[in-house]
């Protein structure tokens, strides 16, 4: 009984606090240090709206409507409950907050330095570019690209996509380098018959041929590899210091940035290995390889959908956090995307949406099964 009365008083002292003419964020962060009662503000948040509305009589004069408030609650303090008092105290940090204009990170919209910048575009290109290392530069929208192609080896372009036929030749092979960016992916088939999609803002670097007793390529960004089985020569993918490693199989490789780097198996087998840290792991279909900021691997069962149905058309996150997603749309659409609520970054949620649609349409969808309000404005994505 003794600490529900301690509690009480606390209250009322924060509520004195708060009360004050000049309060200070040091009060409300005092306040909003409680998870729970983060919780209790954003369900709360929209009293204020009913608040204002049961002083309209007063002409909309916060100061006053809210000195009214308070001193209700202070008369009648002896004959209310401890969590009454909460929801009290709750309801005037949100009063406060909101009225004295103080731009809390909890559900304000924070200026300057309080966003946070997820995802920057690098170009406004929506071209899929190919470069060879002859210096050949080829947009494969272009209606001249067979004849560009020409002096490149056998590469033969067939419903949009392109296929590299094996021919071995005495002469070294050519380099190439196939990137994409916002708002487009492609899909191709390498000299050994190894399919790949490779996701908007990604590239891959690759022989028109492979030769010798090794087939290699390096990626940037995320690929999806079908890999043509070939015992004697295990196909490798370096991407910064990890290599992966598989004789024939059907994997995704992820790696963006390095504290979001995963290589999820859907069949066969891998070897996965940290050039840096010399840390090496082989996983099962199911499973995902992510890179941990030792450089060591975490090894787990995922829905490999998450990692698997973008080369079907689909934008798909299963208990993902809302940075991650907000990322992907920004890549996708080539857009900046800007939380100017932070707390709003780690929430998990599932969303689906296809990627052909416009991203008005996929920004509503998330809206209805979120809690953030998320909104499109002159190029940029803002998440609140």
């Amino acid at each position: 009984m003794d600490d529900k009365k301690q509690n009480i008083d606390s209250k009322e002292h924060l509520l004195d606090a708060l009360d004050a003419s000049e309060n200070t964020d040091e009060d409300l962060k005092e306040l909003l240090s409680d998870p729970d009662n983060i919780q209790d503000i954003r369900l709360l948040q929209d009293c204020r709206k009913c608040f204002i509305r049961e002083d309209s009589s007063l002409g909309g004069e916060p100061e006053i409507a809210w000195g009214k408030f308070l001193r209700k609650q202070k008369k009648n303090s002896k004959r209310v409950s401890y969590r009454l008092w909460m929801a009290v105290v709750v309801a005037a940090a949100c009063l406060v907050l909101v009225w004295g204009g103080l731009r809390f990170y909890v559900f304000s919209e924070p200026k300057g330095g309080l966003e946070f910048v997820a995802y920057s575009p690098d170009s406004t290109s929506v071209e899929v570019m190919l470069s060879t290392s002859s210096g050949r530069q080829i947009i494969l929208s272009d209606s001249r690209m067979d004849s560009l192609l020409e002096n490149s080896g056998k590469v033969l372009r067939q419903e949009k996509m392109l296929t590299y036929v094996n021919e071995e030749q005495m002469a070294d092979p050519e380099m190439h380098t196939l990137t994409t960016c916002g708002g487009s992916f492609y899909q191709f088939c390498l000299s050994d018959g190894t399919c790949v999609w490779l996701n908007a803002g990604s590239r891959l670097i690759y022989p028109n041929f492979f030769k010798g007793d090794q087939r290699e390529v390096e990626l940037y960004g995320e690929g999806f590899f079908r890999v043509a089985r070939d015992t004697l020569r295990p196909f490798r993918v370096k991407s910064g210091d990890i290599v992966t490693e598989v004789l024939g199989t059907e994997f995704n490789l992820r790696n963006y940035l390095r504290e979001d780097t995963h290589v999820t198996l859907l069949q066969g087998c891998v070897k996965v290995k940290n050039e840096s840290s010399f840390e090496e792991v082989v996983i099962r279909p199911g499973e995902d390889a992510f890179l941990l900021e030792n450089g060591s691997f975490e090894v787990k069962k995922v829905d490999t959908d998450n990692y698997s149905l973008w080369t079907q058309g689909y934008f798909y996150f299963d208990n993902e956090s809302m940075l991650s997603v907000m990322r992907e749309l920004g890549r996708w659409y080539n857009v900046k995307v800007v939380f100017r609520n932070d707390s709003m970054m780690d929430v998990k949620l599932h969303f689906w949406a296809q990627r052909d649609q416009p991203i008005e349409k996929a920004l509503e969808l998330l809206n209805s099964v979120s809690h953030a309000k998320v909104s499109y404005e002159e190029h940029i994505i803002f998440v609140d």
